[in-house]
């Protein structure tokens, strides 16, 4: 080997298992970063982290869920719940249905915290809902749960 040296060349021990990547224009990188096909680069966000949106709420309108007795009684505290835009809802044009894990309603998020919710889930942010509580007062089932983001 001469003064030239290949990529090759510089292959150690400690980079060995590393794929190597084509040289791309700076464009073509962030395209590969983002598309969604299999040439995709799986890039960690390092920042990355779950935000607490409403840390004290509760599932609103399980009144009104058939079999929500069953549904309650199936929930845990940490189940993670998950939360749909219902933008066309004729009472609430905010809100927000509260799903469990097999995609069963539960109820909506309430309205006097779902506006900001709504317009982040809008602008295409994760949000997510974690089961605080699952308590029985009279004849309703009180589904307590915070609100968090992935961002």
């Amino acid at each position: 080997m001469g003064a030239e040296s290949t990529a090759n060349d510089h292959m150690t021990s400690e980079n060995a298992g590393l794929a190597t990547i084509a040289p791309m224009t700076a464009g073509a990188l962030i395209a590969a970063m983002h598309s969604e096909g299999g040439g995709a680069l799986d890039v960690p966000k390092p920042f990355s982290q779950p935000i607490c949106l409403a840390p004290d709420t509760r599932v609103a309108g399980t009144t009104h869920v058939e079999g929500i007795e069953d549904l309650a009684r199936g929930l845990s505290e940490g189940d993670r719940l998950r939360l749909e835009r219902d933008p066309r809802n004729r009472y609430d044009r905010w809100a927000i249905r509260v799903l469990d894990a097999r995609g069963r309603r539960l109820g909506y998020v309430p309205a006097d915290v779902n506006e900001i919710l709504a317009r982040l889930m809008d602008a295409g942010k994760c949000l997510y809902g974690e089961v605080t509580g699952i308590d029985l007062v009279g004849s309703w089932w009180r589904i307590a749960m915070g609100v968090w983001m992935d961002d």
